[in-house]
């Protein structure tokens, strides 16, 4: 009977050290996913960002060279209001992008 019971403590045993480990698996498993659905979500955004970028500075070489057909000025286009609301949109997307990639390299540091 001694041999059973010592058999059935260990098999006790590592049956909760088992249990405990897939536990933590279980939990590092979804930290990872966790952390990878957020550098997605990031991405998303980021190519949200760019596409906007792209679009304003579209928009602004083109509000430029229009003016330039037009004959106006270099001084002139430089103080354009359009051009320099553009660029201001421009430089608050490149500003929102940056802290967007400093966040994004945080992910998985934070342990």
């Amino acid at each position: 009977m001694k041999i059973t019971r010592e058999l059935v403590q260990r098999l006790r045993h590592d049956l909760r050290a088992g249990l405990a480990s897939l536990r933590l698996g279980t939990a590092q498993a979804a930290g990872r996913a966790l952390e990878e659905t957020e550098r997605l979500r990031l991405r998303l955004e980021m190519q949200k960002i760019d596409q906007r970028l792209a679009d304003l500075y579209k928009d602004i070489g083109e509000r430029a060279v229009d003016m330039k057909e037009r004959g106006a000025e270099v001084d002139h286009i430089i103080e354009d209001a359009d051009i320099i609301r553009l660029v201001g949109e421009a430089q608050a997307l490149q500003e929102t992008r940056k802290q967007l990639e400093d966040e994004m390299a945080s992910i998985g540091r934070e342990e």
